[in-house]
């Protein structure tokens, strides 16, 4: 099924359609109608009911497809789909309000500067000398959370106002970025991986022969598989290619140059140039 682009609100059709895909038994799907979803500013889309079965018997439960994203879960006694629905709506609010400048630091306001401009590096702004090493290296970070968060469209408000955290002030004294072993671009500082790459390079690891890979988590607790690239970006339904060979090493290149490729201590993936002989 080709799902709806959930950047914008999708019609009842499309988030019947996409409901009727999430639902555990889509036979017992029915529409909720609810007027204040149906036409809200923010978050508008369409609520559905369904019968979830356990070995406790049915239970209710209910799928949103809203624009942004959709969720489905389980009801309760002390929890109505109102509830659901206004929780999403309050949260869809707080993610499209309008941030002041008195809520940004001057590292926030340069990272916005670089972002707007479609710059990498708050060094390549005007705005750069206006702060000391500290706050650019704030600043440099929060660039990088702005690039990593941003979906088409978006300000980089708009980023900030859906991620509270990158709100907060700098902790003093605390080290936010490194500079790539590669390139040299700003990379996200972490004392237990001093090679590690940024995000530029890390999108173009490749096998021995030059194909592209990603790494990804095979579960929740870890473990790493390398698939190609160009299978993970498929849209046909085709199953993914795995490259064995960075798999089974941990062995990636980035232009030629060797680094490895494993998983993080708390999840995700690590991409580090290897250490020089």
């Amino acid at each position: 099924m080709k799902r709806p682009d959930l950047s914008s609100p999708p019609t009842y059709d499309e988030a019947l359609r996409f409901a009727r895909d999430e639902a555990q038994d889509p036979g017992t799907l029915v529409p909720y109608r609810h007027q204040g979803l149906e036409n809200a500013r923010y978050g508008r889309g369409f609520a559905f009911l369904q019968t979830f079965r356990s070995e406790r018997g049915e239970m209710d439960g209910y799928v949103l497809v809203t624009a942004g994203g959709y969720g489905s879960g389980i009801l309760s006694a002390d929890r109505h789909i109102d509830t659901v629905i206004a929780e999403h709506l309050a949260r869809a609010e707080h993610a499209n309000r309008d941030i002041p400048d008195s809520e940004l630091t001057l590292a926030h306001r340069v990272a916005l500067a670089a972002f707007e401009a479609g710059r990498t590096r708050i060094d390549e702004t005007p705005e750069r000398a206006a702060i000391d090493a500290e706050a650019a290296d704030y600043a440099e970070f929060i660039l990088l959370m702005l690039w990593r968060n941003r979906t088409p469209g978006d300000s980089g408000r708009n980023i900030l106002a859906r991620n509270d955290s990158l709100l907060r002030p700098p902790d003093p004294g605390r080290r936010y970025t490194q500079p790539c072993p590669h390139c040299g671009r700003p990379a996200v500082y972490a004392e237990r991986y001093p090679r590690l790459v940024c995000d530029h390079c890390r999108d173009r690891t490749t096998d021995r022969a030059g194909r592209q890979v990603t790494g990804y988590n095979t579960h929740l607790s870890g473990g790493m598989i390398a698939y190609y690239t160009d299978t993970v970006e498929h849209s046909d339904g085709s199953p993914y290619e795995e490259c064995v060979e960075v798999t089974r090493t941990g062995v990636c290149f980035i232009d030629g140059q060797p680094a490895t490729m494993a998983e993080a201590r708390f999840g995700g993936i690590v991409v580090q140039m290897a250490a020089a002989d």
